[in-house]
């Protein structure tokens, strides 16, 4: 296998043809951003652009792994990472792809790179091809939820070039709005009734038993799961209940009520896989070990938790026009809580939401129907 470097990433993206993973897998390290601060540094003294010799490859890694914070536990994760560069990257491969059209296209045209060529009809030409082709879920476009995202990373990506004076268009500006309507906007509800059905499916499944009733009773996404230790389950002398330390989304720490039929079921998962039952906080080891005793990787076991939803071929299952994914179960999370008399902002806080607002997308449903003006009628006057 070729090395690889920053500097040939646009011969690699054109022979890989769309797979990026070596491509991430080298971007993500970041070994190499401390060399691209200095050379900003060296700029800076001599007053300087500081990207005048920067390459649209080191852009990308730049704008990625870019500090912002003085604390290291505040910048983006990995995960965040490499979404931002996955669909990067494949604006990186369509414009390479599209390389001699823009020589022809493009007055002046500069040698060694991509982004300083590109007009604003280009980016809107980018934009239709990605709403259109057929690159979703099941050979066919995009949802409008994903592209949105990938539109919303990619605007934010012109803007910093352009702010950093890399390119010499607000290409930013001419990115079409793709923001949801209210009917576009994923439904993601989940209700008792369904979880139920689920738990009930998998009763005599210790396995699947205890990380689908890990999501319903704690809220906790998927990735905070599959990261937590056996060692972060501690006894509270307080209350008396079962509680799980761990860190979640942002490096945020959470501390998690583990009900007693929760704890019982955790227990089970972890004899199925034979693996120690004793509390002990200095096991480094996973809370739900997988079969070869380590830590799952998170998005291997979010694909296993859809898969075992779609096992079941459960009535209400074949009412749904999409996937139930474990994120589903923070939706269910804050809408059992809220019929359980739960305030918006304790859910709030249990979820972890730094915006109300994203609470209440969660209880759009269950907020309208406890508002609902016919509730008030007096049913005796018909």
């Amino acid at each position: 296998m070729k090395a690889f470097s920053l500097m040939n990433i646009g011969t690699e993206v054109g022979e890989i043809k769309g797979d990026f993973n070596k491509i991430v897998s080298f971007m993500l390290d970041t070994t190499y951003y401390d060399a691209l601060e200095e050379r900003n540094e060296h700029h800076q003294r001599k007053n300087e652009d500081m990207f005048s010799d920067f390459t649209d490859e080191e852009m990308m890694y730049y704008y990625v792994h870019q500090r912002k914070h003085i604390r290291k536990n505040r910048e983006r994760k990995e995960n965040t990472k490499t979404e931002y560069l996955r669909i990067l990257l494949q604006f990186y491969q369509y414009a390479i792809d599209s390389e001699s059209f823009l020589r022809q296209d493009v007055d002046d045209y500069i040698e060694k790179t991509i982004f300083k060529n590109l007009r604003p009809w280009h980016i809107r030409n980018y934009q239709t091809y990605l709403s259109t082709a057929l690159l979703g879920k099941g050979g066919k476009p995009y949802s409008p939820a994903t592209l949105d995202a990938k539109m919303t990373i990619l605007k934010s990506f012109m803007k910093w070039l352009h702010d950093a004076e890399y390119i010499q268009y607000p290409l930013h500006k001419d990115i079409l709005s793709t923001s949801l309507s209210e009917q576009e906007i994923p439904n993601r509800d989940l209700y008792y009734h369904e979880v139920k059905q689920l738990l009930d499916y998998y009763k005599d499944h210790p396995i699947n038993h205890g990380l689908l009733t890990m999501l319903a009773m704690t809220g906790l996404r998927v990735q905070e799961i599959a990261n937590a230790s056996w060692g972060g389950v501690y006894l509270d002398s307080l209350s008396g209940h079962y509680r799980l330390r761990g860190v979640g989304k942002g490096g945020k720490k959470f501390d998690k009520l583990l009900h007693p039929s929760l704890y019982e079921r955790i227990l089970a998962f972890r004899a199925r896989r034979h693996v120690s039952t004793a509390l002990n906080t200095s096991d480094k080891g996973p809370l739900f070990p997988a079969k070869d005793g380590g830590y799952y990787q998170y998005k291997n076991l979010s694909n296993y938790i859809v898969r075992i939803i779609e096992r079941t071929e459960l009535p209400f299952l074949k009412e749904r026009t999409d996937r139930i994914t474990p994120h589903y179960f923070r939706h269910f999370y804050a809408i059992y809580s809220r019929q359980q008399g739960a305030d918006i902002f304790l859910i709030q806080k249990e979820l972890g939401h730094s915006d109300r607002k994203t609470t209440e997308r969660y209880l759009e449903k269950v907020l309208q129907r406890e508002q609902e003006i016919g509730l008030m009628w007096k049913e005796q006057d018909f």
